[in-house]
């Protein structure tokens, strides 16, 4: 990696009041982990969350959300002065990080709630298939037979969690939900390898910044055009917008700071830790997310589910801990 890129970062760390304290920590391995771990809880917190509002409509959750993670990064970013400019090389991996992080958050949104928690964090949870999958087409990483098939295993995992016995009633899962599940996972993959590629070159306060204000940016607009519209045809206007009560508003704004801290501690760790430790702890978030599924909304997946949950566990954990073959840019280094 490029000194003068890395410099970016490490100058950014120094000035800061307060990373600029105990750097060595701060920029050791331990503290990665600890911080993709809160990353990790934090984030199946809040999806549990997400999934007990359902009544909620969803572009007014996403907007209440980006609202919140821009807030408290921006007053962060005050306190801390951090430089919030972005040179021109990186700016295209900043916007396929806004893009990417933006849909899926979008389609994770939807997946939660629509269909219980706990399917819809597993299915989530191919997202490091994606990332074998994207390490091979874009960044020239060689497949291993192994691998191959753990993703074909783990697809098969998905058909159980959908539980086929049950497609003809009125138990079945939801179709789109577990399709927007899916598209969470591809999303999030493409937005951890640009999360990865931008290491130490951009400040990684600076790109939540912008990713959380251009999500905020389309949610704005996208509900500002529509409710208008909605409103003067007699169109219902329930699905765009919600009149919340006291705890709901309360509830949002635990989901928005919760939202953040994941942000914050997964983008961060992504400079400390390698992409496999991260994906694999960041995955633990099943375990906070089932526990509450379980706790609070007593729902308890039947015997197709629970195998189709750990085949797809063993396969994403097969497929992380699989030692990948250099890609093209490391052969060449």
């Amino acid at each position: 990696m490029d000194k003068k890129d890395a410099a970016v970062v490490e100058e950014a760390d120094e000035k800061s009041p307060i990373l600029g304290k105990g750097k060595d920590f701060l920029n050791s391995r331990a503290f990665g982990l600890i911080l993709i771990t809160t990353s990790a809880i934090s984030y199946g917190l809040s999806a549990s969350l997400v999934s007990l509002e359902s009544d909620i409509a969803t572009p007014l959750l996403l907007a209440v959300r980006f609202m919140g993670t821009f807030g408290f990064n921006a007053i962060a970013c005050v306190i801390m002065g951090v430089d919030l400019s972005v040179e021109k090389g990186n700016r295209q991996l900043v916007l396929i990080r806004s893009v990417c992080g933006f849909a899926s958050f979008v389609c994770g949104t939807y997946a939660f709630q629509n269909m219980p928690v706990g399917e819809a964090t597993v299915i989530i949870s191919m997202a490091p298939v994606f990332v074998a999958i994207f390490s091979m087409c874009l960044l020239g990483v060689r497949a291993r037979p192994c691998q191959i098939v753990m993703i074909i295993l783990s697809l098969v995992g998905v058909v159980l969690i959908m539980d086929p016995t049950t497609w003809d009633t009125s138990e079945s899962l939801s179709i789109v939900a577990v399709f927007t599940a899916v598209g969470q996972a591809f999303f999030k993959s493409l937005s951890y390898i640009s999360i990865k590629k931008s290491n130490n070159r951009v400040y990684f306060m600076t790109m939540i910044f912008w990713y959380s204000l251009s999500a905020v940016s389309a949610c704005i607009l996208f509900i500002g055009i529509l409710y208008p519209i909605l409103s003067a045809t007699g169109s219902s206007t329930a699905w765009l917008w919600t009149n919340c009560t006291t705890s709901q508003i309360l509830i949002l704004i635990t989901i928005s700071f919760l939202g953040f801290l994941a942000q914050l501690t997964l983008t961060k760790a992504a400079q400390l830790i390698n992409t496999t430790t991260i994906s694999l702890i960041r995955n633990s978030d099943i375990l906070v997310t089932m526990i509450f599924q379980i706790c609070f909304e007593s729902i308890w997946p039947d015997w197709m589910q629970w195998i189709g949950m750990v085949l797809m566990i063993v396969c994403t954990v097969t497929i992380l801990l699989t030692k990948e073959e250099p890609g093209k840019e490391e052969e060449e280094k």
